[in-house]
């Protein structure tokens, strides 16, 4: 089972993906912040990164500057889930090395899509 970590700071958003991404039958493992997102990353190694931007502690550019400085995460798929559609927001995610962008509100089928795409089912 490829295990998702999600990072993402707004509780609801954060349950509700959760359980999307494990009916999909994905194992997830969920942090609140992006200091306990590097936290967790760095012991359970996920098989992809799905990551917000705006969060307190480590924003998600940040947090996906410091995995993709270390070797074991430099092949990680690393996906940001933003609110912020904002072309600029998404040129600058994806020049810092993140795979790709899925924008909230989302599609449950489209969530589940783009993360198969990346580790397969």
């Amino acid at each position: 089972m490829k295990r998702i970590l999600l990072v993402e700071d707004n509780i609801a958003i954060r349950e509700n993906t959760t359980e999307l991404l494990e009916l999909a039958n994905f194992q997830v493992i969920a942090a609140c912040n992006g200091q306990e997102g590097l936290e967790i990353a760095l012991t359970e190694k996920p098989d992809l990164i799905l990551c917000d931007i705006m969060m307190p502690e480590i924003d998600g550019f940040h947090l996906l500057e410091i995995l993709r400085a270390k070797s074991t995460f430099e092949k990680t798929p690393f996906l940001f889930f933003t609110a912020s559609a904002e072309q600029s927001e998404i040129k600058k995610g994806l020049a810092a090395g993140a795979n790709d962008y899925i924008i909230k509100p989302f599609d449950a089928d489209e969530l589940i899509e783009l993360v198969s795409k990346y580790v397969g089912k």
